[in-house]
């Protein structure tokens, strides 16, 4: 079932009890007045900033909401909204509205939750998030003069009626029970088919994962298989075969152990036709700090990881080193830092990856972003990522073909990559975004 929480408190996703907390909570220069008594009133100025790629609809949001102005820019706002998400077990997400209130309603800052099902279709989902919105920005509503306008209404249970939540502390019969014990599954296939005169193909992508996700225990897992077959007629009349199949699967076990604390196993098993393996199976315990309270993992994170174990190799062709197969002993260690603050968002991140056999065999990878707003309008964007790579040693020992190498089918090592983006935004023109229109959508334009 859908979940909106306010702060600790849960209410239904259809109701509108959280509203009520939300008004007692309320400063106490919100006041309401006679509807005969004159009183300034200014409607709140809503900034919304969506930082993440998940059903966040802005002209949603704006045509359900109507009783705050949108603004284009967090300067022009008396209410920053920051929306982030995170996954929780089966296969939901949990949304988290961070509230900053700016100018007159600097100091008010609130942060309010909702959780989605992983069976939810998307209407469900936007209607949740709406209705958490909503409830969200009431208190502002009412700071700046507005609260003589609404009208509240209760859909929950009967005061005393005892909530879910009180129901499995309990241990009473109308606590929730759930037969899967918090496992949920995933079975999907796709595919494709293209035939042409002078070319054929064809891709079958068949896939399944498991998990359960609980306050202390998290365990995923999956498996991916893509069957492509290609063929293409050249020039002179020959058919030339570049089939390529490949497969990954993953376990992972998580144990929280405290706050910022967790243990956990990791075991990843793929082929790569690319880098000459025909199986490539590493297994790993690590360990993980953040520096952070895991519940605030939407908004920053300092994460430090470590994991130790080993890797056994199958290889296609026989290697630089003479072997065929390899079992060998690696560790990885992973710093990363994130950020989603009112300014934008950044990070970076290192990580590193050795062999413990030959020190000399490894690798390094350093990357970082920033999404900066500048000034009103004027928003920059920089990310910047570099590799040093010294463990190719999956390098077969005949050399590669030209041939291959042009199909993709492989690739020459390389002991570096950089790559770098810089871009910027300028918007200038009305604040204001209250209006929707929907006519003429892109989908129906060439």
């Amino acid at each position: 079932m859908n979940r909106t929480r306010w702060k600790g408190t849960s209410t239904s996703a259809l109701g509108l009890a959280g509203a009520l907390l939300l008004l007692g909570a309320s400063p106490a220069g919100a006041q309401l007045h006679s509807e005969s008594r004159a009183t300034a009133r200014e409607v709140p100025r809503v900034f919304l900033d969506c930082q993440t790629r998940r059903n966040c609809d802005d002209d949603h949001f704006r045509t359900e909401i109507q009783f705050v102005n949108w603004v284009r820019d967090r300067a022009d706002s008396d209410v920053h909204v920051i929306l982030t998400s995170t996954g929780v077990g089966g296969d939901g997400l949990q949304y988290t509205f961070d509230f900053i209130g700016r100018g007159p309603a600097s100091g008010i800052s609130d942060a309010l939750t909702y959780t989605s099902a992983g069976t939810d279709v998307r209407a469900e989902v936007m209607d949740g998030l709406t209705h958490a919105l909503r409830i969200g920005l009431l208190r502002y509503a009412v700071q700046s003069g507005m609260g003589g306008d609404f009208e509240i209404g209760f859909t929950g249970p009967a005061a005393g009626a005892e909530s879910e939540e009180d129901a499995l502390a309990n241990g009473s019969e109308s606590a929730l029970y759930d037969p899967w014990n918090y496992w949920t599954f995933r079975f999907g296939l796709s595919g494709n088919l293209d035939l042409r005169e002078t070319q054929r193909s064809s891709r079958i992508n068949p896939s399944l994962s498991a998990g359960r996700v609980t306050e202390e225990w998290k365990v995923q897992v999956s498996g991916f298989v893509n069957l492509r077959t290609d063929r293409r007629q050249l020039s002179d009349g020959r058919w030339l075969d570049n089939d390529i199949n490949f497969y990954r699967a993953s376990a992972l076990v998580v144990r929280s152990v405290t706050p910022h604390v967790s243990v956990g196993f990791d075991v990843s098993a793929n082929n790569s036709v690319q880098n000459n393996q025909e199986l490539r199976l590493n297994i790993a315990p690590a360990v993980e700090y953040n520096y952070y309270p895991y519940e605030q993992a939407n908004r920053r994170q300092m994460i430090a990881h470590y994991a130790i174990g080993g890797e056994y190799s199958s290889y296609h062709e026989q290697t630089l080193y003479g072997v065929t197969t390899d079992m060998l002993p690696q560790h990885r260690v992973g710093i990363q830092y994130r950020a989603q603050e009112e300014w934008g968002n950044a990070g970076v991140g290192v990580s590193t990856s050795q062999y413990l056999h030959d020190t000399a065999l490894y690798s390094l990878n350093l990357s970082g972003d920033v999404s900066y707003r500048i000034t009103r309008g004027l928003e920059v964007n920089v990310s910047a990522e570099t590799a040093f790579v010294n463990d190719n040693i999956h390098t077969p020992l005949g050399g590669i073909d030209d041939e291959d190498i042009l199909l993709g089918r492989r690739s020459l090592p390389s002991s570096y990559q950089h790559q770098a983006s810089l871009g910027f935004n300028y918007r200038w023109g009305s604040t204001f975004a209250n209006v929707v229109n929907n006519r003429f959508p892109g989908s129906v334009r060439y």
